[in-house]
């Protein structure tokens, strides 16, 4: 007990610092004046007046970096020190997040770059034992999901390479270039076929195909599914196993075509490009450097049970607290989103009121990337298959990667195939555990991870403007999810639905969407997510009428320059300082807050800006003159 109290005393120092020294919102106000960049107008370009100043006054790319060192700073004590030594609920967890942790910070051996696809030549040909190992997207996508029509089959999903899989093909074809392997020519044709083939069939949404295995063995007959399954369930499966297997197949022309075009390649060739990107794999996968610190946000992604197990048990303090005051932000956005249904913008019929209603009654908040399930136990056998050594860090990650293909194709062989969701987390990407909040439809759930709830992103000492802004817009964010074009083809259960379809398709969401397109974006249910996320936190804080101009504003104790609508949206923006990170799912994050502000009507009024409300994007907001109820909170 003593060890516990002083490795907690040491992790919680840096919050005990700022109480200390100074409040913890006089701290946050401050850390936004330094953010400032005073020399652009806020009504010109917000983004850069709330987080112009971040690059020069912080050691970090951004507020994630942030968070996540701190996470990593408490995980490091924990892993180097006597804590959890002698316990007896889950030793062999913990034994084997240290052991993996040791050869992580420790080994320094790397796949040897003088040759290295020479290491990788006792992996057998053929696809089927490299997919055992994690490697995925070269040829096809395989993976396994919940059937569209019920959030609870587990399916196995068969489809084109992902659009950001076509990276690791080019690490590949340079890895070939650099090396002058032999036959080196002829494997780069092959990807640049390969190329060409999902360029010519890639579509954005594929008529998908559900299957049984006699019949995709039909269908695609020409790619080696006994293999695969063998190597994927194990050996002792049976037929009649095997035969209530559903498949969910998207793009098929291109897998027909893909497994004619592979059957007429010299297998030498396959194999090398496997192992090519077996390589490709094993680096993107494994920390960039060997320290301390890296190992812990390497683990988070490839091991996030078990991490987040001892960061839950032995590092959390403020779990039931954050967990009240998050659950509290929640319920707010969704009585304000209700009341945004009762003026009913889109013309809903009431059917399709309900179902909507439905599906915002149901989404659940959960706070930390942990299933259900607590029994000692199945935390202590979760990683009993994985033979994790002090010593060699690539064998570790080998084993880790052919545990996550068990762990998740294991269900398959159940009866009826079916989700065991007191036992289920998220565990699907081996290179970058998420740290911000995320909405998954099919469990129509918010989960909110344990790392992200700390200073400066939220602290439940602080005051309701500074948490309900940030926190609030992000998960106003992930709660649109389940109502942009995508998220509502999904009912309250997870499944797809003709109604969501028909909402869809309605002319008032249509035009909805047309308006949103205006500018360039990336991904359009991100930007709805964004402008729509914004709308609904400022709603909810300051209710739905609310106009600054009507207000004189008393000064908050911690901040005298900025009003509170003012202050509400520099929080805001501080989810989104650092240096602009290259474009992949999202705009760029200056791109983000100016548009998302933009389509705020209040934001104008509240910084006294020249604008035209005919510029206003709005989906689900209540006009002005359809509301009347106000919060109160300025």
């Amino acid at each position: 007990m003593q060890s516990l109290l002083l490795l907690c005393s040491c992790l919680t120092a840096s919050l005990i610092l700022i109480e200390a020294e100074v409040d913890i919102n006089i701290a946050t106000a401050n850390q936004i004046h330094k953010n400032l960049n005073r020399t652009v107008s806020p009504c010109t370009d917000f983004w850069n007046f709330a987080c112009g100043g971040f690059v020069n006054n912080s050691k970090y790319v951004d507020n994630f970096e942030w968070v996540e060192d701190q996470f990593a700073s408490a995980m490091v004590e924990f892993m180097e020190s006597n804590l959890g030594e002698d316990d007896s609920r889950t030793p062999r967890l913990i034994q084997k997040m240290r052991s993996y942790y040791k050869a992580c910070k420790e080994d320094k051996q790397n796949v040897k770059t003088s040759d290295p696809l020479d290491e990788l030549t006792d992996w057998l040909p053929g696809f089927s034992k490299f997919l055992e190992h994690g490697l995925n997207g070269v040829f096809f996508d395989e993976r396994v999901d919940v059937a569209a029509n019920d959030s609870t089959r587990l399916v196995i999903q068969i489809k084109m390479p992902e659009l950001s899989a076509s990276y690791s093909a080019q690490r590949a074809e340079r890895l070939l270039r650099l090396y002058k392997l032999e036959d080196e020519d002829v494997v780069r044709r092959l990807i640049r076929n390969l190329q060409e083939l999902q360029d010519k069939y890639r579509v954005e949404n594929p008529v998908v195909f559900t299957f049984n295995y006699s019949e995709i063995k039909k269908q695609i007959p020409l790619i080696e599914w006994n293999s695969i399954c063998s190597q994927l369930l194990g050996e002792n499966h049976t037929s009649e196993e095997l035969d209530q297997l559903l498949f969910e197949v998207s793009d098929m022309e291109y897998l027909q075509e893909i497994s004619q075009f592979l059957a007429n390649l010299d297998s030498r060739h396959i194999n090398m490009y496997l192992r090519t990107r077996l390589f490709v794999f094993i680096e993107e996968s494994k920390p960039r450097e060997r320290n301390p610190k890296s190992c812990i946000h390497h683990m988070r992604a490839i091991l996030p049970l078990g991490i987040n197990y001892i960061y839950d048990r032995f590092v959390y303090q403020n779990r039931d607290q954050d967990t009240r005051d998050v659950d509290k932000i929640l319920t707010h956005l969704k009585k304000t989103f209700d009341i945004y249904l009762s003026a009913n913008r889109l013309k809903l019929t009431a059917h399709q009121l309900t179902y909507v209603r439905a599906k915002l009654k149901g989404i659940q908040l959960k706070v930390g990337n942990l299933p259900e399930e607590k029994s000692d136990e199945f935390y202590d056998n979760h990683y009993e298959s994985a033979n994790f050594s002090d010593s060699s860090f690539l064998a570790n990650l080998f084993q880790a990667l052919a545990l996550r293909t068990r762990q998740q194709h294991a269900g398959l062989l159940n009866p009826e195939s079916k989700l065991d969701l007191k036992r289920y987390y998220v565990n699907d990407n081996v290179v970058k555990a998420r740290t911000s909040p995320f909405y998954e439809n099919e469990r129509n759930t918010i989960t909110v991870p344990m790392e992200f709830l700390q200073w400066p992103l939220f602290d439940h000492r602080q005051h309701s403007i500074f948490r309900q802004s940030l926190l609030g817009a992000v998960l106003g964010h992930e709660m649109n999810h389940a109502f942009e074009q995508e998220g509502i083809l999904f009912d309250a259960a997870g499944n797809e639905s003709l109604v969501g379809l028909e909402i869809r398709e309605s002319l008032a969401f249509r035009n909805a969407l047309k308006c949103a397109e205006g500018k360039p974006f990336v991904s359009l249910k991100e930007r709805l997510a964004d402008i729509n996320g914004l709308q609904l936190a400022y709603d909810s804080f300051f209710g739905l009428d609310h106009d600054s101009r009507l207000f004189e504003y008393r000064p908050y104790a911690f901040e005298s320059e900025f009003t509170a609508p003012q202050l509400f949206h520099l929080s805001y923006a501080q989810f989104f300082c650092g240096s602009l990170p290259p474009v992949i799912a999202h705009d760029r994050d200056d791109e983000r807050v100016n548009v998302s502000v933009g389509n705020l009507r209040q934001f104008a009024y509240d910084f006294k800006c020249e604008t035209s409300d005919s510029s206003i994007c709005e989906m689900w907001r209540s006009r002005e003159e359809t509301v009347s109820t106000s919060n109160g909170h300025p």
